[in-house]
């Protein structure tokens, strides 16, 4: 049974505008997915009173995000009517609250210090090498509570009717209309069909919003290929094969995770970018025995691994620390594909490495990144 979209606010200082606008870019895909219905002031059409509006939003949405900035904490307004009703809302339950930190500040003695904030460690989104990461560690937090909600709404049992809540933007005209005197039926119906098509209009803005976004994703990814193209020093891809590689991620219906081993991970900055602007979670460690330790120890779980050829480690018998990984990973009970990024460039040198990998029982191998990420596509669609 499909559940109704969580409604999400976002409360932000306008000082961090940009800052939001990237974090909605990458909830696109929860948003094309119908799993989130975000809204923010900048949703307020003409005519609307943006106190009104924002109350209403506030006191309805089933999950809120404070993102959180000096800016944010210097807002008199956000300070004295947005917070205070996201904290009231909180501690009755009937809303999960979660602070975004953007930028360094002091958070200790503000009233949410005590909910689970993101990113991971309350790291700053604005202090990460890669912002693209950052935004990908916060969206995994959020798709996580929205199941959370999803998973407290189909436990709990249907009550009896109520009196009916508050409206939100998206039925505001079937509230108005309801409410409306018997005796201006004729009034009502040609104003509640004028507030509906209102309202299919700003479904319409919505849907155009997230094709944008998740456009500006397929073209951030498309980008990030061709810059870790040029550093390999091979042929870039195709953009319309970047946008069908690219697609094909996106329709994935989970969120996916990457354990990827190299001693040098900075070389491969430009792949890790282009996963994560389809929210792809790269992990990356360096050595096999800190691979083994991370897939012993992560609760999570990976769907793919991704390798270099060699690695400055004990080879314990192995060819080279890539292929000691690849039996090391075949001795467990679940076998992850393996993936090998290498630079042996020789036609007939890679030909000879490609039959030992995949005799070894490798998925596959690449040297430039269209192919890696050919290959990723392919790994994932089939774990």
């Amino acid at each position: 049974m499909n559940m109704e979209p969580v409604d999400l606010f976002y409360s932000y200082a306008h000082e961090d505008e940009k800052l939001r606008d990237e974090l909605d870019g990458h909830l696109a895909l929860l948003r094309r997915k119908g799993v989130i219905r975000p809204w923010h002031d900048r949703g307020i059409v003409p005519g609307q009173k943006w106190d009104e509006a924002i109350d209403r939003e506030l006191s309805t949405a089933d999950l809120i995000l404070l993102l959180v900035s000096m800016d944010f904490l210097n807002s008199d307004y956000i300070w004295g009517k947005e917070l205070a009703t996201a904290i009231a809302r909180a501690e009755r339950g009937d809303a999960s609250v979660i602070p975004v930190l953007l930028r360094a500040v002091d958070i200790e003695d503000a009233p949410f210090a005590q909910l689970q904030g993101l990113p991971t460690d309350l790291r700053p989104v604005t202090s990460w090498p890669n912002r693209d990461e950052a935004w990908t560690d916060v969206a995994k937090g959020i798709r996580r509570a929205v199941e959370a909600i999803q998973q407290r709404w189909a436990s709990t049992p249907p009550s009896a009717p109520a009196a009916p809540a508050a409206p939100r933007s998206s039925d505001f005209a079937t509230a108005t209309a309801s409410a409306a005197s018997p005796d201006d039926t004729g009034a009502v119906a040609g104003a509640g069909a004028a507030r509906s098509l209102r309202s299919v209009r700003l479904d319409s803005m919505q849907e155009a919003r997230t094709d944008g976004l998740i456009q500006r994703m397929v073209g951030g990814f498309a980008n990030e290929l061709s810059l870790a193209a040029r550093v390999r020093g091979v042929a870039d891809i195709y953009s319309a094969e970047a946008e069908d590689m690219a697609a094909a991620l996106i329709d994935m219906p989970d969120q996916k995770r990457v354990l990827w081993v190299d001693d040098k991970p900075e070389a491969n900055h430009h792949e890790v970018a282009a996963l994560a602007k389809l929210q792809i979670e790269v992990v990356t460690v360096h050595s096999t025995d800190d691979a083994l330790a991370r897939l012993d120890s992560d609760e999570e779980g990976f769907d793919l691994v991704l390798s270099d050829w060699s690695r400055p480690e004990a080879l314990d018998g192995a060819p080279s620390a890539g292929l000691k990984l690849l039996r090391a990973l075949a001795a467990r009970p679940r076998r992850l594909p393996v993936i090998f990024y290498h630079g042996e460039f020789d036609a007939e040198r890679r030909a000879a490495r490609r039959d030992t990998l995949l005799r070894a029982g490798a998925f596959g191998e690449a040297v430039s990144p269209g192919e890696l990420l050919a290959q990723v596509r392919t790994a994932l669609q089939s774990a």
